[in-house]
């Protein structure tokens, strides 16, 4: 009984020790995820990299898509694409 305690509690420490591994490969919002956001991560089925999490959902987190972006600069109003929404000011 004691060796099946001991061996249950030993994988039990193993296994919560080396869950943080996956944060190392993941980064949300420009920092290291936590193994929450790991977690819903992979759930929703992302691959390892960089990631917007906000109240939108998920993105990928590459400079371009995450930044708004001018749509043109002859212009005299100031627009900017939001979510693939034409805004101009």
């Amino acid at each position: 009984m004691k060796k099946s305690l001991l061996a249950a509690t030993a994988a039990l420490v193993f296994g919560l020790s080396s869950a943080p591994g996956f944060a190392g490969s993941y980064v949300v919002n420009g920092h290291a995820a936590s193994p929450a956001e790991v977690q819903l991560l992979t759930a929703n089925g992302a691959q390892p990299g960089t990631w917007v999490v906000n109240g939108y959902g998920i993105a990928p987190g590459d400079r371009a898509a995450s930044e708004p972006q001018k749509a043109s600069k002859s212009s005299s109003k100031s627009c900017y694409y939001v979510l693939d929404v034409l805004l101009c000011d």
